[in-house]
């Protein structure tokens, strides 16, 4: 054991002064007492000082430090895919049965020199015990096993991955093995053979839509083994052909994809598939279709920009609104006198009123009425009247003097403050000038400030962007301008930032203010009829707390017709969770209502689709290759489920299995201990009964 310091760390030109005062001090508390022999004074003087300085010791609180060497089992982390189509029976490979037999040979149980954990293989990778393996998860992300590697401590001697290669969700892994120190020892399951089929192997959507438009659906088909023929793709809903069209396959092994365009007339979640036509000698149809959802709103988010002056800041900002495709922009230039265009139609349905500029006092009556009913986004431009304004009562920010200098912004509010505020990294402090006038006020007392105005490198008190909420209408105010030197900025992230800060503002404005006190949500909007459906949500109540004692309801219609009624369970701080068993086919709709006590709190809906298909039968080709590259990649070997032969001997060669030897360091602090505290009370129980022996107060 070694001495290592102090903790509280005192000079020794004031440690050892201090230790000869108590000295001092024990030797003087007897120095009067004549009476007693030499010896015997001696010894009491001995025995305070000793306790004295055995406290002023033990406050310093030394420490002392050890360390030994143990020896320890090397650990063998297994990760088991149980996606479908580890389970698929082709060839030689039985599905599960094969599988299960795999993990019989090897007998990791039997491992009494080494500890064993298992993780799965599927959409995400966690914990597991091979006795759940049941082949029913929707998707194979290899990236997160090879990544959860790359994390794991040196305790891990070697990884054992059992899985086809096939990929569905993710980045190829087979690149990051390069950065593990770790060996990867890969075991192919599944079948190599390439077979006659054809399948929907990718669809890409957007999940949600608007009425109204035409919706885009891009179709991946992939064959093998059905070199010029023709198919028929269709796209369908409930078993009714909505659209149809043809391909052609020139070579054997080809992917070609298909563009349907749907337009969307009715609102809600709406189930679709695209389907294939089953060709003559398939080696199977269950992956001819695949489903999708489209939650389709009641048309876009119709936006009327106002323009009362010719500036770069006005295009920039019109082409931040219309490349959002949930926008539908409609614009208004007041040049001279009058507006450039015609007055849209339907000036009531417009969901957001974008001001830029100041009015003038005539002549845009109607659309200033407009703008006190609407939700606003009001923007300062290079006017000579920016102290005079036609909608001062929208004002959140009000300009004290004309004249504008160059400025640059500070941020006041915090992500978690204000969804506005999820912007990009920039340094404010090095950008480009934007122009305001130096003194600005709030002119709602109940306005946000989001930034400042900043000037020569200081933060002033004067708002530059502030926001409002009240009832429900919200309000946003922009009082600085010249925004089109970041969007034509060199630097990427000025730009993004830009555009990321306009695109916030006008989606937080108009959007309708949700002051619901329960939220819920599936963790996804399409599930299949192999996986558990996961509701999570949370609660308040009416003061705006976390609420831990609610019950919440929920009433899940089915397909069918008929309700089914479970109760969310609590998981901590307000926050709620549902598991669901496996659903059958179809659109499912649930209504949840929370309570406490006699009271309802609130009620919450939504949606969600279970389809039958998935992504894990459109390939069932084992990957060797991939296989092989990672288990190279990280200084392992790669082997086949149906020949195991040498996997342990390869372990031992490679020195897996040999004990570990770990340095476990220890830090001793006397402080900690009783016993140095016994000794103090010994010196002074010894002190005292000296003391007594010779009469002494």
């Amino acid at each position: 054991m070694e001495f290592q310091g102090f903790q509280h760390i005192i000079s020794p030109w004031l440690a050892v002064p201090v230790a000869l005062l108590l000295v001092f001090i024990a030797w003087y508390s007897y120095r009067k007492h004549r009476s007693i022999p030499p010896l015997p004074k001696t010894v009491l003087i001995t025995l305070r000082a000793a306790a004295l300085l055995l406290v002023f010791l033990l406050l310093m609180n030394p420490y002392f430090y050890s360390s030994r060497e143990v020896e320890v089992q090397p650990k063998i982390a297994v990760f088991l895919d149980n996606s479908e189509s580890a389970g698929i029976s082709k060839g030689d490979y039985r599905g599960l049965e094969s599988y299960r037999t795999l993990l019989n040979e090897l007998d990791f149980s039997s491992l009494d020199d080494a500890r064993v954990e298992f993780y799965s293989i599927g959409t995400s990778t966690r914990p597991f015990h091979p006795d759940s393996i049941t082949a029913t998860e929707p998707q194979t992300n290899l990236a997160e096993p090879v990544s959860s590697v790359l994390e794991m401590d040196e305790s891990v001697q070697a990884v054992v991955l059992i899985t086809d290669g096939i990929i569905t969700y993710g980045r190829n892994p087979a690149i990051s093995a390069y950065n593990s120190s770790i060996p990867m020892y890969t075991i192919g399951i599944g079948d190599t053979a390439a077979v006659q089929d054809i399948s929907v192997s990718n669809i890409l959507a957007n999940q949600t839509g608007y009425t109204n438009t035409n919706h885009i659906i891009d179709a991946e088909i992939t064959q093998s083994g059905y070199g010029g023929s023709t198919v028929q793709v269709r796209l369908t809903r409930s078993g009714e052909t909505l659209q149809e069209q043809s391909l052609n396959f020139d070579t054997d092994n080809q992917v070609k994809e298909t563009r349907f365009e749907l337009p969307l007339e009715e609102e809600g979640l709406q189930q679709f598939s695209i389907e294939v036509q089953v060709l003559p000698d398939e080696w199977s149809a269950s992956n001819n279709q695949q489903s999708f959802s489209v939650n389709v709103l009641d048309s876009k988010v119709r936006i009327l920009h106002v323009a009362f002056g010719i500036h770069p800041d006005v295009k920039t900002l019109r082409r931040v609104i219309s490349t959002d495709q949930n926008n539908e922009l409609s614009t208004l230039t007041w040049l001279g006198n009058s507006f450039i265009e015609e007055l849209p139609e339907g000036l009531d349905e417009f969901s957001l009123m974008v001001i830029h500029g100041t009015p003038p006092s005539s002549g845009a009556a109607a659309i200033t009425e407009l703008a006190r009913q609407k939700p606003t986004l009001y923007l300062s431009l290079d006017n000579e009247n920016i102290t005079a304004s036609e909608l001062s009562n929208l004002e959140l920010i009000r300009h004290r003097n004309r004249n504008s200098s160059p400025v640059r912004l500070a941020e006041v509010a915090e992500e978690d403050e204000q969804p506005i505020m999820e912007l990009p990294a920039v340094n404010l402090g090095d950008t480009p000038n934007l122009r305001s006038s130096l003194r600005t006020v709030l002119s709602d007392p109940q306005a946000q400030v989001l930034h400042n105005i900043q000037f020569e490198g200081m933060e002033t008190e004067s708002p530059a962007i502030a926001v409002l909420e009240r009832g429900n209408i919200r309000r946003a105010q922009v009082a600085i301008w010249n925004w089109y030197k970041f969007a034509q900025s060199q630097d990427e992230s000025l730009r993004d930032y830009n555009r990321q800060l306009m695109s916030n503002l006008v989606s937080w404005t108009s959007s309708d203010p949700d002051d619901r006190l329960l939220f819920l949500s599936p963790s996804k909007q399409n599930f299949t009829t192999s996986e558990t459906v996961n509701i999570t949500g949370s609660l308040q109540n009416e003061n705006g707390e976390p609420e831990p004692d609610g019950i919440i309801e929920l009433i899940l219609n089915t397909p069918d017709g008929s309700d089914r009624t479970f109760t969310m369970d609590h998981t901590g701080n307000g926050n709620y969770q549902l598991r669901m068993p496996q659903l059958a086919e179809g659109i499912y709709s649930y209504e949840a209502t929370a309570r406490k006590g006699g009271r309802d709190i609130d009620q919450s809906s939504g949606e969600f689709v279970v389809s039958n298909s998935s992504s894990e039968l459109s390939n069932t080709a084992r990957n060797d290759g991939l296989l092989r590259s990672i288990a190279q990649n990280s200084g392992g070997a790669f082997f086949s489920f149906d020949n195991i032969d040498g996997f342990w001997d390869r372990f031992t060669s490679d020195n897996v299995l040999e004990p570990q030897t770990e340095q476990i360091e220890n830090y001793a602090y006397p402080v900690r201990s009783i016993f140095w505290f016994l000794i103090v009370l010994s010196l002074l129980a010894g002190e005292w009964l000296l003391r007594k022996y010779y009469s002494l107060p």
